[in-house]
């Protein structure tokens, strides 16, 4: 079938650059329609023929990116960029290119160039200002989120972001303006598409707790987690199924049977647990020893697990009952080939998806010389500390007390079978509290655990520059506090249906 601009192609009158812009043009539809792999033969046609057009570069940039081929998008855009040096498009979506793949710092001069010659355009202020704050530059976020939101106030998530960046009840005209701008959205929230009602609202919640107004702050979270609850597809009762027949199959026998098999690397530090348990700090002193990478939230063994199939076809954890040696290896070094390395002399590299607690039992039989640690906290902060916050990904259970708390109960009964069936010492379990109130005796027990000399700048990690995406990402850039210990306690009356049915009212 010919391509929808190759009738007009066959014109003997067009030149090479008409010709190159009907292809263009052609791949720009193409693409809309979500046409990928058509669009890209239409846009290297169009290069092809006139390589000097830095539109048809940059949409094959974009083709590429959706095919999954992630070089092959990186050098479209750079190209778009060598036709076109103050090409703002093509810098702005380089630079979002190289955010996804975590290189956040070769982002950012792309991003700020982005910024600078389309200064109209929001998003390019936005995504900068996000990159930036992962990147630890609280400020120059700050800065650069607040002329997002002259720009654009329905930016995604900015002025949430701004909202959590900011003490609401510090008295600056910064604070005030947020607080005008989030109290005249949520008037008429009802208009807002759902996703930007749920920010609105939870952004409210969170300018009220700042300032004291419990009653008020209460009121709004419940609103944020309706809206955000009726916008998900979630079955809880099919994640308790997959937690129970996890457990059934990586029993003790199993262990003991293929104890040892797997791949011997000592590289891996898995740290795993609920959201909101401390996680990020622990890691984030981790990562500020010279030894170790900080490689932050990655989905690389969830990504293993979703297209291993076993005997029949059968699917995690099913196919964990007829593992023999040759799985538990060839398992662990597919899992260490995609594992992101550091700088020169870290050894060991973080593992932060916390829900890798539900895989401990296939950690053991395909990396047995991993690290596992477990992050732990007052139950009554950790739960309501999440039913307070909105997630950017996953945690679909955290929006309703009941799907909150049955999820809290199958990660309970899920951990006590780890610590009954996994080798004795091959988990450390860590404590929040434990970790504010002694921090050197409590990294010092990590560091031995990890079987790694003590340095004193674990005890200074907010002075790391590693990027931090998750949603701590604002506490690890202070020195240790415990205002967050506690926190639950004025909402009390408001969690009875929460805490009663777990036992800790």
């Amino acid at each position: 079938m010919p391509s929808e601009g190759s009738m007009e192609l066959m014109n003997p009158t067009l030149s090479r650059r008409e010709r190159a812009q009907i292809c263009c043009d052609a791949g720009a539809a193409l693409f809309a329609k979500g046409k990928f792999a058509e669009a890209r033969a239409e846009y290297e046609q169009a290069v092809t023929l006139y390589s000097k057009n830095a539109a048809a570069h940059l949409g094959l940039s974009r083709s590429f990116r959706n095919l999954g081929q992630w070089p092959e998008a990186e050098r479209a855009a750079r190209a778009a960029l060598d036709v076109d040096p103050n090409y703002a498009a093509a810098a702005h979506y380089l630079g979002a290119l190289l955010v996804e793949q975590d290189k956040l710092a070769n982002a950012l001069p792309f991003l700020e160039a982005a910024a600078k010659w389309a200064p109209e355009v929001a998003q390019h202020h936005r995504d900068l200002g996000v990159t930036q704050l992962f990147l630890g530059d609280i400020a120059g976020s700050r800065e650069t989120l607040l002329k997002t939101m002259k720009l654009d106030v329905h930016s995604h998530e900015v002025l949430y972001t701004l909202i959590r960046m900011w003490r609401m009840n510090d008295g600056s005209a910064e604070a005030e303006h947020l607080l005008d701008v989030v109290r005249e959205l949520s008037e008429r929230a009802g208009e807002l598409p759902t996703q930007e009602q749920a920010q609105v609202l939870f952004s409210l919640g969170k300018a009220h707790e700042d300032r004291g107004e419990i009653e008020a702050a209460a009121d709004a979270f419940q609103k944020a987690n309706a809206v955000k609850r009726a916008s998900l597809t979630y079955d809880i009762g099919a994640l308790e199924q997959k937690y129970r027949r996890t457990a059934e199959v990586f029993n003790a026998a199993l262990l003991e049977r293929l104890a040892g098999r797997g791949d011997p690397s000592k590289r891996p530090i898995f740290i795993v647990g609920m959201p909101r348990s401390g996680s990020t700090l622990l890691e984030q002193m981790l990562s500020s020893h010279p030894e170790v990478h900080g490689a932050g939230e990655i989905y690389n063994l969830p990504q293993i697990l979703e297209i291993a199939r076993g005997l029949g076809g059968t699917a995690y954890p099913d196919w964990g009952a007829t593992m023999n040696a040759v799985d538990c290896a060839t398992l662990g070094q597919a899992y260490l080939k995609n594992l992101p390395e550091g700088l020169p002399g870290q050894t060991r590299t973080t593992d932060k998806w916390l829900e890798n607690f539900e895989h401990l039992g296939l950690i053991n039989l395909i990396l047995p010389n991993a690290i596992i640690l477990h992050c732990q906290r007052d139950p009554r902060d950790q739960l309501f500390s999440c039913w307070s916050l909105l997630f950017s990904q996953n945690q679909e259970y955290a929006y309703t007390f009941e799907e909150l708390g049955r999820f809290y109960q199958a990660y309970l009964r899920l951990m006590s079978h780890w610590r009954a069936v996994l080798p004795a010492g091959s988990m450390l379990e860590i404590r929040y509290e434990g970790l504010i109130a002694e921090p050197e005796a409590e990294a010092r027990r990590v560091l031995d655990h990890c079987g790694l000399e003590w340095d004193d700048n674990v005890l200074r990690f907010w002075e790391a520059r590693r990027p931090v995406k998750s949603a701590s990402m604002f506490q690890v850039r202070e020195p240790i506090y415990d205002r967050s210990i506690g926190r639950w306690k004025p909402y009390v009356k408001h969690l009875a249906a929460l805490f009663e049915p777990l036992g800790l009212a």
